[in-house]
């Protein structure tokens, strides 16, 4: 496009903020003629910020257009920054521009890509040159225009044209905060694939009795466990095995003290037609005593 404007060599187009305001934002508000029609018209919120260098009429790292600026709200001043895949958000303050009287405001905007409010912020920004002392009441029923015409200058920081990837299921290059970050329950299949079994059903009534039981052997002092599992047996805790007594070995007790009277140790008792401390220490309660 700057081929057609027919502009000389080494021609530069670096104007202030006040030349903006004053020699094009003005003139243009006002239906003035400009000497070179260097600024584009467009409605730059249609477009998204990367699109914008090919619809400009000059420029090599930033860009000029003159645009219409809608409300975001029909009974309201709010202006509506939807663009594009994404939406301009206002950042700083805002700048006077003219003395000693403002005659214009400038505002600084980043561009986002994505919606609102989680969008992923982008190089692209954007000063937006708006009149000041402006009656920007609604002035036609229905209507959501709130300026005619605002001067706007488009540049990326890292003066490149970059492309910022739109993807819905994925966000790029944005960091998540703690708060959105939801916890999720594990998804459970219905059909296919490996799956674990479910947990056995509750049995109810005398069915719900384990098979476990507990023995014990007259040979051992110790109590087994044995259950139908595959563990060849359990044995009983120390706790549990200091409760549990193991069934006396009469025989045997028998046999020894038949033995120790019938030695020399028990017959010296035995003349006197009494026990020995042996006899007395081992005999059984429940049976008389022979003296």
């Amino acid at each position: 496009m700057a081929s057609e404007l027919q502009l000389p060599p080494g021609f530069r187009f670096h104007p202030t903020d006040e030349e903006l305001v004053m020699h094009y934002l003005c003139r243009k508000c006002t239906s003035q003629p400009i000497a070179v029609p260097i600024i584009a018209e467009i409605d730059l919120y249609k477009y998204d910020p990367w699109d914008l260098p090919g619809l400009a009429s000059y420029g090599e790292k930033e860009w000029y257009f003159f645009s219409p600026r809608d409300r975001k709200y029909p009974n309201g001043s709010r202006p509506n920054r939807a663009a594009g895949t994404g939406y301009w958000k206002a950042t700083g303050a805002d700048k006077p521009i003219g003395h000693p009287k403002p005659v214009g405001i400038k505002k600084a905007l980043v561009f986002y890509a994505g919606k609102a409010p989680k969008g992923d912020k982008t190089n692209w920004i954007m000063h937006e040159y708006r009149l000041a002392d402006v009656d920007r009441s609604v002035r036609k029923k229905n209507s959501l225009r709130l300026d005619d015409w605002v001067l706007c200058r488009i540049y990326n920081k890292k003066g490149a044209i970059e492309k910022q990837p739109i993807n819905d299921d994925v966000v790029v290059n944005r960091k998540i905060e703690p708060s959105e970050i939801e916890d999720k329950k594990p998804e459970i299949q219905t059909g296919g694939g490996d799956l674990v079994p479910p947990p056995p059903p509750l049995l109810q009534g005398s069915a719900a009795m384990t098979t476990d039981y507990m023995y014990f052997d007259p040979s051992d002092s110790i109590p087994k466990l044995h259950t139908d599992s595959s563990c060849s047996e359990h044995v009983v805790s120390s706790e549990f095995a200091s409760e549990v007594q193991s069934e006396p070995k009469w025989n045997e007790w028998y046999n020894y003290i038949d033995a120790t009277i019938s030695n020399g140790f028990g017959a010296q008792f035995q003349s006197s037609n009494q026990m020995s401390p042996l006899q007395e220490t081992y005999w059984p309660n429940c049976w008389p005593k022979p003296f």
